[in-house]
């Protein structure tokens, strides 16, 4: 049996280099969203876990905070900002931000920069806080981050300023995101305490708008649009998603149609054939909610997996990636679909893997197969996993939302054929990610399931799930 459990990021065979910060959106020249703007948008949106008032309040057209793909406390909704940065919207993280120390000490940073905001005169004090800022932009320091230290700053007008983010789990209240004005000048400052490895999205609420970080060249996409993200000083990001060039990459099909007697509808989904496939039998890896995992700027899941098997850590493997969208009317049924649905499990098992088998050159055996899925799609991955061990005996569950369907713990804690069948990957982050990654892992390690379970300091977003596929396809499909 192997269990392993709460490995930090980077110790199990990472590809990554030691660049702290990341993404890449042009700096936002028009920043707000209004709140009924990004509540209409999010019903048109796939709904991740929120708490059931949340979600029921967002179903009814009521007016609700827009955070950014949190599970926990809230949902992101969108903020795009003026055109340029929609023209580049939909870019992926920059995996060669560093950051820089320009202070001898995280207090020595906050000295600095009240006294400078304390100078009585005006326009001395407005030259002075122009030259700081400059000097901290260009050392890619806002946010202002050294050891597990952080201040968030906003230089600008405005009454109230706020911060919620991952690390507040979507709240805006003052309390726990609500940032201070210094002295007489427009500088406000959030300060709080992260674990240095962290990385979190978040945004700023400038009386009641919400809008991406000016001063913050990194964005990071989610489900519902563009948030600012802070990497701490000891975050390595995960080179495994950035492109090679100069190595052979696979093909992605079109949208493929497959009409579910189960279902009593249609269904779209993406083939990814790897670079050389005709090389035999090949492992066959299916992706809930794969309209996202697919893009380079959500899951990456296509990049991972060129680099992986051109590095030889993963055989030649084919990705199925399943569309929950209306292929007609744009609808999005992952709800529906996700929780508990017997009908949607047996079209996988059954229908989708078999139109998969007869088209491709695969191995057709359960060890041949992986479901992967992240929150309500995570909580899918276990589902299938109990009700199709035959079937599908490889499980990656990111940021699992079980709370949304309980009796999976059941399940699990009882069904004694479960834990010689399967092989689980699963992980989850320390930042307002929920508890279902950790309740699960009891039940599993009791249970004697061969498993492993990991924990990033991170919070329930794209930016956290793409940094680990490569260490769930790894463990469970390993080198050819």
């Amino acid at each position: 049996m192997r269990s392993r459990v709460g490995l930090p990021r980077g110790q199990w065979m990472r590809d990554r280099s030691c660049v702290p910060p990341g993404p890449l959106l042009a700096q936002p020249t028009s920043e707000a969203t209004p709140a009924s703007e990004c509540a209409r948008h999010i019903q048109r949106r796939a709904l991740r876990w929120m708490p059931p008032a949340k979600e029921n309040a967002l179903m009814q057209g009521t007016p609700t905070s827009p955070p950014a793909h949190a599970a926990g406390a809230s949902l992101a909704l969108i903020a795009l900002g003026a055109l340029a940065t929609q023209a580049r919207a939909q870019e992926p993280p920059d995996p060669y931000f560093a950051r820089q120390t320009i202070y001898p000490s995280y207090d020595a940073f906050v000295s600095a920069l009240t006294d400078t905001a304390s100078i009585d005169d005006a326009a001395l004090r407005d030259a002075r806080l122009d030259e700081l800022f400059a000097e901290l932009r260009a050392a890619g320091q806002v946010p202002y981050a050294q050891g597990r230290d952080v201040a968030f700053l906003y230089r600008g007008p405005g009454s109230s300023i706020s911060f919620p983010g991952d690390h507040t789990g979507w709240s805006t209240s003052s309390s726990s995101a609500g940032a201070t004005r210094l002295g007489d000048s427009d500088v406000w400052m959030r300060a709080a305490q992260l674990v240095a490895d962290s990385r979190i999205d978040y945004k700023i609420v400038r009386d009641g708008a919400w809008l991406l970080d000016p001063l913050n060249p990194l964005h990071v996409w989610g489900g519902f649009g563009p948030n600012s993200e802070l990497r701490m000083p000891e975050y390595a990001y995960p080179m495994v998603t950035v492109p090679r060039p100069n190595q052979p990459q696979g093909s992605l099909s079109g949208n493929i149609l497959i009409s579910s007697s189960y279902l009593g509808y249609d269904v779209q989904y993406r083939v990814y054939t790897p670079a050389g496939a005709s090389v035999g039998d090949m492992p066959v890896i299916y992706f809930t909610d794969g309209h996202e995992y697919l893009e380079h700027h959500l899951g990456s899941a296509v990049v991972v997996l060129d680099n992986l098997i051109a590095n030889r850590r993963v055989p030649p493997t084919l990705a199925v990636f399943i569309d929950p969208r209306d292929p007609v009317t744009g609808e999005n049924k992952r709800f529906q679909q996700y929780v508990g649905n017997v009908d949607f499990a047996d079209f996988v098992a059954l229908e989708l893997t078999s139109a998969i088998d007869a088209a491709y050159t695969t191995d057709g055996v359960p060890a041949g197969r992986t479901i992967v899925g992240t929150s309500l799609g995570g909580l899918f991955s276990a589902f299938l996993g109990a009700r199709h061990s035959g079937r599908f005996e490889h499980l990656v569950i990111q940021s699992p939302a079980f709370q949304v369907w309980p009796a999976i713990y059941n399940i699990y804690a009882t069904n004694a054929s479960l834990p010689p069948a399967l092989d689980i990957y699963m992980e989850a982050g320390t930042v307002h990610d929920g508890s279902g990654g950790a309740t699960m892992q009891g039940i599993l390690a009791a249970g004697g399931y061969d498993y492993v379970f990991e924990e990033v300091h991170e919070g329930h977003s794209w930016g956290h799930w793409r940094g680990k596929l490569d260490d769930a396809f790894v463990t469970l499909l390993g080198p050819p």
